[in-house]
C-alpha cells in the first residue's frame, strides 16, 4: 500500500473508533469490530421441519432440500467442512460445466447455525439456494491456506480453459444466498492457486436474472494491505442484492455488470466500498458508507470491450466520514437523489481533482452530471448541476423518513412449523400430471402460511389468492397453467388471482414461478387485484414468471424451433404476463417476467419462438414499488403504464423478442381479439405503415409505455434490443428497431439513469411539441445513456396539462341535461366535413401555424358549413337555444387525430385544435377521423386522379385504410384518445381556466361521415355510373365515359367498396363513442353520436333514375368531381408536373379561358382582404410542394405578362379550393347536417327553450 494510502486508511480506522456508527443488522444482531454475537440461542428454523418436495422430471430419488451436516459438515469452528458443504450441493448429478442451464435439477442447501471452516471454493451450482438458519445466521470462515477464487463461487474459471467458465454469465439464473456471515479475515493478501493468482474475496457472484443475496454479513480483515474484497462480480445481468454489511477490507463490492438493483448496503471501515469496474446502468438505494476512504469509484477502466461504468443512480444514501464519496473520470452518468453528507471533503471529485460537487454536512436533494432532457423541443445537453425539475414525491410512496419505500422479504423465522400449511397435506401433488387446482384453492382458504415443496403444480383454472394468505415456495415451485381453459386468445383467462377487486389486506408471496403448459394463448398469468392495507403489505418478492424454455411446458426447442419461416400459432402461451389492476397496489421486489429466448434444458441453449403479447400492465393508482424487476420478449409491450399514477421503477429491464420483425407486430395476435376490448391501450403499429418509416424495425415491442399516467419515477433503465429476426448485424448500428420508450399524455414524469442497446430513438414521447431523444446524441461507449429525461416532470406537462384534480367530482355528478334551458358558448372542432371549404363564403380564420415554417395556415373555412349555418340561422328556435351564444371556430380542413411525418403533410391535429377548447362550452361539436385513413389520397389515387403523387398507390391506400378501420384497429384507438383528450381538458385544463366555468352537462356532438352513394339490394339500385368513372377532366361537368379509362368504373362494386369504407369508418366513430362513455366518471355518457349520413338519402351521387352528369346539378348534396379547370396549354408547351402536383394530362396552362363551374356548384368566393402571401401559402399547400402556386404564377406570368397578378392569385386559390371540396358538402348538404345536429341536440337536451322533447327535426 503506498504511504498516503497508508495514511488515510490510519485516519479512517480513527473516525471509526472515535465517531462510532452503529450498524443496523437484518436481524438485529450486534457487530462490533466485526464478530458477530447472537442475540439468542440458536432456534429451529421452521423449514428444516416440513416435508420438503422433489422435481417431476429430474432423476428417481434426486434431492431438493439437502441439509449440509446430513453430508458430513460439523460445523464446529474447528473441523474443515468444505468437501462436505461441496457434497451436499452437488449430490444427485447436479448442473455443473457439462450442462449450461437446467430447469430440472433445483436445490434448497441448508446451514444450520455453526461455524464452517473453508479451505477451497464452495461451488453453488445452477438453479440453487443456499439458506442460512436466520435466528442465528450460520458462519463460513476461511482458513489461512485457503486455495481458489472466493469462499462462494457461482461460476467456476475452467483450469487452464483460457477464461472459460461452467456457465454464460448474462444466463446464469436462478440462485439465492441468505442469512450468512462470511469471514475471510484469514485470507492471505494474494491467493496463489497454480498458474492462478486471486485477491482474497468473500462471494464470487457473476450472475443475471432471477438472483439475490439478502441478509449477509462480510467480515474482512483492517490491515494495511489486506487486498480482501466481500464481492467480486466481473460481469453478469443481475439481478437484485438487498441487507448487506460489509466490514473492513481493500473493496466491500468490485462489481461490473450491465444492470443491477442493489438496497439497504451498509460499508463500514472499507479502503473503497464500492469499485465499480464497469456498467450500463446501476441503481443504489439505501448505501450507508462510513468511515471508507472512497464511497463509490466508478473509474474504471471498463469490461473487455471498452465500456466504463455508464450509469449510476445514488439514493436515499448516506455517506459519512468519506473523504471522496464518489470518484469518477468524468465518463459516467451519475444521479444523486436524496443523500445525507457527513463531514465528507469532496461529494464527487476526479482522481488528484478537480472537486466537481463540494463536501461538508448536508442532503443533496438532486444532483447530477452526464445527458439532460428538460425541456419539451429539447435535444438534450451535458449538464452538471441541480436540475431544473426536482421530483416533489407522493407521500404514499415514502417511509417515514422521506425516503422511497423498500420492505425486506420476510422469512417468518420466529414461527414455528405448525404456523404453515404444506399443500401437498390438502391434496396437492405437485407431479406435474395431477390437476391440482382444487387442492390449492382449499389450501389458500386455510389462513394459514401455504408451504409449497419444490414440483410442478398443474392447474386448469384459477388460482384465488384470498385476502390473508401467504404464500412460500422452495425452489421456485411451479404453478403451471395448461388446457382449454386457458387456450382462447379472445377470451383471456386469469391463471393466478391475487385477491379480487376491490380487496384490500394483506397478501405476501415469494420463492415461486408462475408459467405455463401450451398451448395457453388466453392465459393471464397473473391478475393482481388487491390492494394494501398498511405499507407494504401486498407484496411478492423472489418470484418469477417463466414462460417456456423448460421441461414440462410443451413450448420448448423441438416444439417452437426459431426461423421456420411461420408462425407456430401453438406457441402462443399466454395473452399477459402481469396485470396490476386499477383498484391494486403492489411491493414487487426482485420479479422476473421472462418469456423464454431459449430452451434451458439443452446444453446449447438452443434459441425458440414463444408469443406472449404483453408484458407487465398496471393501472393501479395506489402506490406500487417495483424493485429489481425485468419483463422480456412480449410481443407488445414489456412494460406499459396505462392511467396509472404513484409507481416507482428501480431498477426496470427490458429486452425485445428476438424473432421480430418475423413477424412484425402486433402478429401473431389479432388486434381484433377479444382481448383488446379488456386492454384498450394496447398497441396497434398502425403508424408504422408508410412510406417515411422503416416497418421493419417500427413495428416491434415496445420497452416501456407511459400512458395518460402521472407521479410515474424510474431510478434506473436498461432497455435492450439485440435482434432482428436472429439476426445481430443491427447491433452495431444501433438500429435494430426504432423506438423503446413512449410517453403520451403524462405529467410529473421522472426517468432517471437511462441505458439502451440496439435503438435509434432512446424516448419517444408523443405530444405537441415533443421530440424523441435519439441514440446518437448519447452514446456513451457501448450503450446509449441519459442521465435524466424529465420534460413532463411539471404538474400541466401532459400534452394537455393536468387532469383529474382532487375535489372537483362535483361537477361530474350528473349531467343536468333536463335543467338546460338555454346555451352560453359552444364551439366547432374537426376537419373539412366541418370547416365546409368552397361552401358558401370565404371567412378570414387563420389561427394555427405551420410546423414547418411557423407560417399561419389556412384552413379553407366557408360560412356555409353546418357550424355556421347553426349559429346563423334564423330558425326561431336555434336563436331562443343560442340566444346569449359565443361560438368558436376551430375546424380546420385536413385535421387528422394524430401527425403524420412531416414529409407526408403538416396537417393541424386534434391535440392543436384543442388548445383552443375554453373550458366553459355547454358543448362542442367534432367531426374527425377521415383524413386518418387518409380518405382524400385514397379517393384521388382511385377515383378523382388530381394529383401526380397519388399515381398507382389506390391498392396501398385501400389496404391501410382497411386495417386502421378493423373493429379495433388504430382509428378507434385515435379517436378514442381525442375524445377522452377533450372531455379531461374541458374539466381540468381548459384554456379559459375558469373551474366554476364548467358545466356539468357538457356534451359532445360527434358526426359521422356522408357516405357518396346509395348502395342497396341490386334490384333497387341504379345502373347510371356503370359504364363511367368520375376521373378529372379538363372540361367543367364532364365525366370520362372511356370505358378502358383508368381510375375504374364506377360500377356496382366500387361503389359499394367506398359505401363500406365510410362505414367501417363510422363504425368505428360508434366503437370509439362507447368506449370512452363505459369508462365512468365524467366520461359516462358525455358523447351523442350524430347521424347526420341519415339525412342525405335520396340526395348522393347516382341516385336510382337519375342520368349522370345531369342529375348532379339538381339532387346531389356533394359537390361534382370535377369543377374547375384552367384549359389551354401554354404556348411553349413547358410542361408543369414537376411542380404543380397534378396529373399531367390536366396541366394548368392558362388563366385566360379559366371558368368556373358556377351553374353547377356556385361561386368559389374568395375576398379581397385575403392578403397575395396568404393566397399563395394556401395555393402551395393544397398543391403539395412549398414552391408549387409561384413556380405556376411565375410561369403564367412570363407566358402572359399583361396578367392581373391579384388575379392570378384568386384563381389558382379558386382552383385548389375546387379539388379540395370535391365530394365534400354543398350548402344544401350541410343543412342536412345542420338538421341531424339540431335534432340530436333537442333530444338530448329536451327542455332547452323552443326544443320541446322528443323533438326530432327542430329547424
Amino acid at each position: 500500500m503506498p504511504p498516503l494510502i497508508s495514511f488515510f486508511y490510519s485516519i479512517l480506522l480513527l473516525f471509526s473508533i472515535v465517531h462510532a456508527i452503529p450498524i443496523k443488522d437484518a436481524v438485529d444482531v450486534e457487530v462490533n469490530d466485526g464478530v458477530l454475537k447472537p442475540r439468542a440461542a440458536p432456534d429451529n428454523f421452521w423449514l428444516t421441519q416440513m416435508t420438503h418436495g422433489s422435481s417431476p422430471y429430474a432423476p428417481a430419488n434426486y434431492p431438493i432440500f439437502r441439509n449440509v451436516k446430513d453430508y458430513g459438515a460439523v460445523g464446529d469452528g474447528v473441523t474443515d467442512d468444505t468437501d462436505a458443504i461441496n457434497a451436499a450441493a452437488s449430490a444427485g448429478g447436479r448442473c455443473a460445466g457439462d450442462c449450461g442451464s437446467s430447469s430440472v435439477l433445483g436445490a434448497v442447501v441448508y446451514f444450520p447455525t455453526g461455524t464452517y471452516k473453508v479451505s477451497k471454493p464452495i461451488f453453488q451450482h445452477y438453479y440453487t439456494q443456499f439458506v442460512g438458519n436466520p435466528n442465528a445466521r450460520p458462519t463460513l470462515v476461511a482458513t489461512a491456506n485457503f486455495k481458489g477464487i472466493a469462499l462462494i463461487d457461482s461460476d467456476f474459471y475452467i483450469p487452464g480453459g483460457d477464461g472459460a467458465q461452467w456457465y454464460i454469465n448474462q444466463s446464469n439464473f436462478f440462485r439465492q444466498i441468505r442469512n450468512f456471515v462470511l469471514d475471510i479475515r484469514a485470507m492471505p493478501p494474494v491467493i496463489r492457486d497454480g498458474d492462478s493468482a486471486w485477491m482474497p474475496t468473500a462471494l464470487h457472484w457473476q450472475v443475471a436474472q432471477a438472483t439475490s443475496l439478502q441478509n449477509i454479513h462480510f467480515i474482512m480483515s483492517t490491515d494495511p494491505g489486506n487486498n480482501q474484497t466481500g464481492i467480486f462480480m466481473e460481469n453478469g445481468s443481475g439481478g437484485f442484492i438487498g441487507d448487506l454489511t460489509f466490514y473492513g477490507g481493500q473493496f466491500g463490492m468490485r462489481c461490473g455488470a450491465q444492470q443491477f438493483t442493489a438496497r439497504d448496503l451498509h460499508f463500514t471501515s472499507c479502503i473503497t466500498a464500492i469499485q465499480m469496474i464497469w456498467d450500463w446502468t446501476w441503481t443504489w438505494k439505501n448505501i450507508f458508507i462510513y468511515s471508507c476512504w472512497v464511497g463509490i469509484d466508478v473509474t474504471g477502466d471498463g469490461s473487455s470491450n471498452g465500456q466504463p461504468v455508464g450509469s449510476i443512480t445514488v439514493l436515499d444514501s448516506s455517506f459519512a466520514y468519506v473523504p471522496i464519496a464518489i470518484l469518477t473520470s468524468g465518463r459516467t452518468n451519475i444521479n444523486i437523489d436524496n443523500v445525507e453528507i457527513i463531514n465528507c471533503d469532496i461529494v464527487v471529485g476526479k482522481p488528484g481533482g478537480p472537486t466537481i460537487l463540494a463536501g461538508g454536512n448536508r442532503i443533496i436533494q438532486s444532483w447530477m452530471t452526464g445527458r439532460l432532457y428538460d425541456a419539451y423541443d429539447s435535444k438534450g445537453s451535458t449538464f452538471t448541476g441541480v436540475p431544473k425539475y426536482v421530483p416533489s414525491k407522493p407521500a404514499g410512496l415514502l417511509d417515514s423518513t422521506g425516503k422511497f419505500f423498500i420492505r425486506s422479504k420476510p422469512q417468518y423465522e420466529t414461527l414455528s412449523a405448525s404456523s404453515f400449511l404444506n399443500v401437498r397435506s390438502a391434496g396437492a401433488q405437485g407431479n406435474g400430471q395431477a390437476d391440482d387446482t382444487a387442492a390449492i384453492n382449499t389450501a389458500l382458504q386455510s389462513g394459514k402460511i401455504v408451504f409449497f415443496p419444490a414440483g410442478v403444480y398443474k392447474v386448469t383454472g384459477t388460482i384465488n389468492v384470498p385476502v390473508g394468505a401467504r404464500i412460500v415456495g422452495e425452489s421456485w415451485s411451479q404453478i403451471m397453467g395448461t388446457g382449454s381453459y386457458f387456450a382462447d386468445a379472445d377470451n383471456p383467462k386469469v391463471m393466478v388471482k391475487v385477491g379480487n377487486p376491490g380487496d384490500s389486506g394483506v397478501i405476501e408471496i415469494q420463492d415461486m414461478i408462475f408459467t405455463t403448459s401450451g398451448p395457453t394463448a388466453g392465459a393471464i398469468i397473473i391478475q393482481w387485484n388487491v390492494k394494501q392495507s398498511t405499507q407494504g403489505s401486498a407484496a411478492m418478492w423472489d418470484s418469477h414468471i417463466r414462460i417456456g424454455g423448460a421441461a414440462g411446458t410443451n413450448l420448448r426447442a423441438t416444439d417452437c424451433p426459431k426461423l421456420t419461416g411461420s408462425i407456430n400459432m401453438n406457441c402462443r402461451a399466454a395473452s399477459m404476463l402481469l396485470h396490476i389492476t386499477k383498484q391494486s397496489s403492489a411491493y414487487l421486489e426482485n420479479v422476473w417476467a421472462w418469456v423464454a429466448d431459449h430452451d434451458v434444458d439443452i446444453l446449447d441453449q438452443t434459441q425458440i419462438d414463444i408469443y406472449v403479447a404483453r408484458g407487465v400492465l398496471i393501472e393501479s393508482k395506489a402506490p406500487t414499488w417495483l424493485w429489481g424487476t425485468a419483463s422480456e420478449h412480449s410481443t407488445l409491450y414489456q412494460y406499459q403504464l396505462s392511467g396509472a399514477s404513484n409507481v416507482f421503477m428501480g431498477l426496470v429491464q427490458t429486452e425485445s423478442p428476438y424473432y421480430q420483425p418475423s413477424p412484425l407486430g402486433p402478429l401473431p395476435w389479432s388486434i381484433s381479439d377479444g382481448a383488446d376490448a379488456q386492454f384498450i391501450d394496447d398497441p396497434t403499429f398502425t403508424d408504422c405503415i408508410s412510406a417515411d418509416t422503416d416497418i421493419d424495425r417500427c413495428a416491434v415491442s415496445w420497452a416501456l409505455r407511459i400512458l395518460d399516467s402521472s407521479d410515474i419515477y424510474a431510478y434506473g433503465i436498461g432497455f435492450y434490443s439485440w435482434f432482428q429476426d436472429y439476426s445481430q448485424a443491427c447491433v452495431p448500428l444501433e438500429n435494430c428497431q426504432t423506438r423503446l420508450i413512449q410517453t403520451a399524455f403524462s405529467e410529473k414524469v421522472f426517468l432517471y439513469g437511462i441505458a439502451t442497446k440496439g435503438t435509434q430513438e432512446v424516448v419517444s414521447p408523443t405530444g405537441s411539441n415533443l421530440v424523441a431523444a435519439i441514440q446518437q446524441d448519447n452514446q456513451n461507449g457501448y450503450t446509449t445513456s441519459i442521465a435524466a429525461w424529465i420534460p413532463l416532470a411539471q404538474p400541466g406537462s401532459a400534452a394537455l396539462g393536468k387532469k383529474r384534480i382532487p375535489g372537483t367530482e362535483w361537477i361530474y355528478s350528473q349531467t343536468g341535461a333536463d335543467e338546460v334551458r338555454q346555451f352560453d358558448t359552444w364551439s366547432a372542432f374537426g376537419d373539412s366535413y366541418s370547416a365546409g371549404p368552397g361552401a358558401g363564403k370565404y371567412t378570414k380564420e387563420y389561427i394555427y401555424k405551420s410546423r414547418i415554417d411557423g407560417q399561419l395556415k389556412d384552413c379553407m373555412i366557408y360560412n356555409e358549413n353546418y357550424p355556421y349555418q347553426l349559429y346563423n340561422s334564423p330558425s326561431p328556435a336555434y336563436r331562443a337555444i343560442l340566444k346569449k351564444g359565443y361560438f368558436l371556430m376551430n375546424s380546420c380542413t385536413g385535421a387528422r387525430n394524430k401527425a403524420p411525418p412531416l414529409s407526408q403533410g403538416d396537417p393541424v391535429t386534434m391535440l392543436e385544435q384543442l388548445k383552443y377548447l375554453r373550458g366553459d362550452e355547454d358543448f362542442i361539436t367534432l367531426s374527425i377521423g377521415g383524413n386518418d385513413i387518409n380518405f382524400a389520397d385514397m379517393a384521388d389515387a382511385c377515383v378523382f386522379g388530381f394529383r401526380k403523387k397519388n399515381n398507382g398507390k389506390c391498392e396501398e391506400f385501400q389496404r391501410l385504410a382497411e386495417v386502421a378501420l378493423l373493429p379495433y384497429g388504430e382509428l378507434r384507438s385515435l379517436l378514442r384518445q381525442t375524445y377522452i383528450w377533450l372531455i379531461d381538458a374541458y374539466y381540468n385544463n381548459g384554456v379559459y381556466n375558469n373551474l366554476q366555468g364548467r358545466k356539468p352537462h357538457f356534451t359532445i356532438f360527434v358526426t359521422n361521415y356522408m357516405k357518396l352513394f346509395r348502395v342497396s339490394p341490386p334490384a333497387g339500385e341504379t345502373t347510371n355510373c356503370d359504364n363511367i368513372n368520375f376521373k378529372y377532366k379538363s372540361v367543367p361537368g364532364q365525366v370520362d365515359q372511356n370505358p378502358d379509362s383508368n381510375p375504374p368504373l364506377m360500377n356496382f362494386d366500387q361503389r359499394l367498396f367506398w359505401s363500406r369504407i365510410l362505414g367501417y369508418l363510422n363504425d368505428a366513430i360508434q366503437g370509439a363513442i362507447r368506449d370512452v362513455n363505459n369508462k365512468g366518471s365524467y366520461y359516462a355518457n358525455r358523447i351523442v353520436y350524430v347521424n347526420v349520413d341519415a339525412e342525405y338519402e335520396n340526395h348522393r351521387f347516382c341516385e336510382p333514375g337519375v342520368s349522370e352528369p345531369a342529375y348532379f346539378s339538381t339532387k346531389s348534396d356533394f359537390y361534382l368531381p370535377s369543377l374547375i379547370s384552367i384549359l389551354n396549354p401554354l404556348k411553349n408547351k413547358r410542361d408543369l408536373n414537376n411542380t404543380d402536383g397534378i396529373d399531367s394530362e390536366y396541366n394548368i396552362t392558362s388563366l385566360q379561358n379559366f371558368k368556373r363551374d358556377t351553374e353547377v356548384a356556385g361561386e368559389i368566393d374568395v375576398p379581397s382582404w385575403v392578403d397575395e402571401e396568404q393566397l399563395l401559402r394556401s395555393a402551395n399547400s393544397i398543391l403539395g410542394s412549398p414552391n408549387a402556386a409561384q413556380d405556376l404564377i411565375d410561369d403564367i406570368a412570363n407566358a402572359n405578362p399583361t396578367f392581373n397578378k391579384r388575379t392570378m392569385y384568386d384563381d389558382l386559390v379558386r382552383f385548389a379550393v375546387g379539388l379540395v371540396r370535391t365530394a365534400h358538402p354543398t350548402p344544401t348538404g350541410f343543412k342536412s347536417a345542420k338538421w341531424a345536429l339540431c335534432g340530436a341536440i333537442c333530444n338530448r337536451f329536451p327542455n332547452t327553450r323552443n326544443c320541446p322533447r322528443n323533438t326530432v327535426n327542430c329547424a
